[in-house]
């Protein structure tokens, strides 16, 4: 179902959070080990990306940009920041940028889903709140309540929502007791070949949330970098 997948992709997005934030919560080890995606489940998956605290280099809001083979995907990362590739079951691919000096703190990751032929656009999820949502730690109960810091030790905030070359861009926090508070900006983007849909792509640069102000403009300029050659 639409759901599932939805779910799924965006715990992958948010690879590097969830080792920040370790133990990773209940439903993002579940929706990862379903065999199955639903396009709800697959947008949770872009809350993995790793975490790495920026260096002064940073200051010079430096990008280099970097290329994906196959992918047919070029984006940037600070300048300085080595990047590492990872291939993840199902067909999933990462690429993940972090500061050498401090690999905890912040980081810039791509991720790769591949899609059935008939997700041929953003739409298939749904609307960008629904979207955005799957972002969210999912800890409903019976009272149809989401996650808190007092119930679940984990909560998240939506700050806000954009478009940016066709895709859409979140803007977020997520805090989890005993953590250092992170901020994250994710992109998401599909690609197409032919008109059928071919792979979804989310690009997310997070921190921590004390970092951030330092980090905006680099942040905003690494969703800007973000291109493909296939439409």
């Amino acid at each position: 179902c639409r759901g599932v997948m939805l779910r799924r992709f965006a715990i992958i997005a948010t690879l590097g959070l969830a080792s920040a934030l370790r133990p990773t919560p209940t439903h993002l080890a579940s929706a990862l080990s379903q065999p199955a995606l639903s396009r709800r489940a697959l947008l949770p998956a872009l809350a993995a990306a790793a975490t790495v605290r920026p260096s002064p280099a940073l200051a010079a809001d430096a990008l280099e940009q970097h290329t994906t083979g196959s992918y047919q995907v070029t984006f940037g990362a600070p300048a300085g920041w080595p990047v590492s590739e990872q291939e993840l079951q199902g067909s999933r691919y990462l690429y993940i940028a972090t500061d050498p000096a401090e690999p905890d703190s912040a980081n810039v990751v791509l991720t790769f889903q591949p899609l059935a032929a008939d997700y041929t656009s953003l739409g298939s999820f749904g609307t960008q709140q629904l979207v955005g949502n799957s972002l969210m730690p999912q800890c409903a109960d019976r009272s149809g309540g989401g996650c808190t810091l007092e119930g679940y030790g984990i909560e998240g905030k939506m700050l806000g929502t954009d478009t940016l070359k066709g895709a859409y861009t979140y803007d977020y926090t997520i805090q989890q007791t005993g953590k250092a508070p992170r901020h994250l900006r994710t992109l998401f983007a599909v690609q197409t070949e032919e008109g059928r849909g071919r792979r979804l792509v989310t690009l997310t640069a997070q921190c921590y949330e004390s970092k951030y102000a330092e980090l905006k403009p680099m942040f905003q300029k690494v969703l800007e970098s973000y291109s493909t050659s296939l439409k």
